[in-house]
């Protein structure tokens, strides 16, 4: 490659980085991943998150000078998505605890290890695809926010999807500058912050004028203070409704670990409903006219609720008036549901749903009124692909229940008594963009149930908490949030906490009145239609023909 005048005498940095033997190179890229890490919640460190970006684009241009300069590229993404992604997601090997007879510590750390490696490479690919148009200028920048946002975007899309700890969500929900998420969603927020974060990276290029090897970096300090003051007008200008004019809801956790839950007993989904029937309050400790209880609130041990009238009778006569959103798994009716429960079925002769079902107490006398079957199921965790080989090294699901659950219809609108129609988006649910109908189905709230026990006392909770706000964000849409293990929390359409278990001492129930629905937001009309709008421009960014002569690293 052919280096000009102004290249013969890189910057100490891009000299550092160039001289790195192959495993100090990976350590700094893994080092890096790992710092990204802190850019997440529960920290929010975005200063964090923009330091590893910065050594991973100046990884890069070392690796842009070498002859094999796409397997170092993909080498250098695939130790950064590593370090990344087993810092991110260790909470995954708490899942194995939980049943520790079957899987236990053997089975977790490697299992969350290859989930990490496996994701890595998404990253590895995002900076092929970057240097496949890395240049040795400042479009470099623009090279790089493209193609770690089309990583980005197949890892949250392809073979089911894994959209967690995508870059957008390095900005904490609730504040201005999330809020960019009402036009782009959160990958065109995450296509931004991968431009905003890296662009500091320029200021190494010795070659360039002062000027040019600043100017990226002015240019991301303006678009971070537009975002800002546009971001907090929004949230100043929103109206609310009159006092009264939504109903209360209370979100109820049962305080239960996971293990607890299922503790097999005769009576145990009886000890479990009781504990929830006494945090849901009566008349004098509640004003709540809706009461939302978590993912698999009572555990399936001896029987399925809904097909159990002695069940359901003492459930209504607990709520009174009072409707209830629940989560639970349901046996297909027809089914020979009894005869599995006794061990003389097996579940290939029944389906089994992971569902939420909305349950009106009408003074004492249940009436189920509508169910809504989860539609995105966890991979290994809800529903095991090729069970039919697999089931042959005796591996079962996470969840316990037989073979795995039963992938229902999308999310549509439910009808809740006395309060507008709601989307009911179960645990995974809430990570995914675009899952709440729009336009004339378009409902007036959210309502997650999740269990997040799953995932210990880590930060997995803060993390899944954080990507369920930004779905309000997104669509404008109130969200009402009950979590076994989590936290439960009633959040307004621009993403702020109105009321959460993380400030309650006893962290089993909180309720306020609903906020009211904001109007249809810009990404939730247009969809991807300003998001591509935003890659476009990136696109011009990167081979626009007059930034050519902002020399950056040696090539």
């Amino acid at each position: 490659m052919k280096e000009s005048a102004s290249d013969a005498h890189p910057s100490r940095i891009h000299a550092w980085f160039s001289a790195l033997r192959p495993w100090p190179r990976r350590g700094v890229a893994l080092g890096a991943g790992a710092l990204a890490t802190l850019g997440h919640a529960p920290f929010q460190l975005t200063a964090f998150y923009a330091v590893a970006l910065i050594v991973l684009v100046w990884l890069l241009d070392a690796a842009w000078r070498r002859e094999r300069k796409l397997w170092a590229a993909f080498g250098i993404g695939w130790w950064f998505g590593l370090g990344h992604l087993a810092t991110g997601l260790y909470w995954v090997s708490s899942a194995f605890m939980v049943d520790s007879a079957s899987w236990g510590p053997l089975w977790g750390i490697p299992a969350t290890l290859a989930l990490a490696g496996g994701l890595a490479i998404f990253f590895g690919v995002g900076c092929v695809l970057a240097m496949l148009m890395w240049t040795n200028d400042l479009r470099r920048i623009a090279a790089f926010a493209l193609g770690l946002f089309a990583s980005e975007w197949m890892r949250g899309n392809l073979f089911t999807g894994f959209p967690w700890l995508l870059p957008g969500y390095v900005w904490t929900p609730g504040e201005p500058i999330s809020q960019l998420a009402s036009l782009f969603g959160i990958y065109g927020l995450s296509a931004l912050t991968l431009l905003i974060c890296a662009s500091p990276a320029a200021v190494a290029d010795r070659a360039a004028t002062a000027g040019k090897r600043f100017a990226p970096l002015i240019a991301a300090g303006l678009v971070l203070g537009l975002a800002f003051g546009w971001g907090a007008q929004r949230m100043a200008s929103g109206a609310v409704d009159p006092p009264g004019a939504q109903p209360i809801v209370r979100v109820a956790d049962s305080g239960l670990s996971q293990a607890e839950k299922w503790r097999y007993r005769p009576d145990q989904e009886w000890r479990v409903l009781q504990r929830y029937l006494d945090v849901s309050g009566d008349g004098e400790e509640s004003r709540a006219s809706i009461l939302i209880w978590p993912e698999g609130a009572i555990p399936t041990l001896n029987f399925f609720q809904l097909q159990n009238q002695q069940f359901l009778d003492t459930l209504a006569a607990g709520l009174g008036d009072r409707a209830l959103v629940m989560g639970l798994t349901r046996c297909e009716p027809g089914a020979d549901c009894d005869a599995f429960m006794r061990g003389e079925a097996t579940a290939t002769n029944i389906r089994l749903y992971n569902s939420a079902a909305v349950i009106d107490g009408v003074s004492g006398a249940p009436r189920v009124a509508q169910v809504y079957d989860k539609n995105h199921l966890v991979p290994f965790g809800e529903y095991i692909p090729f069970w039919s080989l697999i089931s042959r090294f005796n591996i079962a699901p996470l969840q316990r229940i037989g073979a795995g659950f039963t992938p229902g219809p999308e999310p549509t609108r439910l009808v809740i008594p006395e309060a507008p129609p709601a989307v009911v988006l179960i645990c995974y649910e809430a990570i995914f963009p675009g899952m709440t109908p729009r336009g004339a189905d378009r409902p007036g709230w959210i309502i997650s149930v999740t269990n997040d026990a799953w995932f210990g006392d880590g930060t997995g909770p803060h993390q899944h908490f954080a990507m369920a706000r930004y779905r309000s964000i997104e669509e404008g849409l109130p969200l009402a949030r009950a979590a076994s293990g989590g936290f439960s929390a009633i959040v307004d359409g621009y993403g702020r906490v109105v009321r959460s278990t993380a400030s309650n001492p006893a962290g089993a129930a909180v309720e306020a009145q609903l906020p009211p629905a904001l109007d249809e937001t810009l990404y939730a009309k247009l969809d991807i239609v300003l998001l591509f709008g935003l890659v476009l421009a990136l696109a011009v960014l990167r081979f626009a023909p007059t930034l050519t002569a902002a020399r950056g690293p040696k090539s």
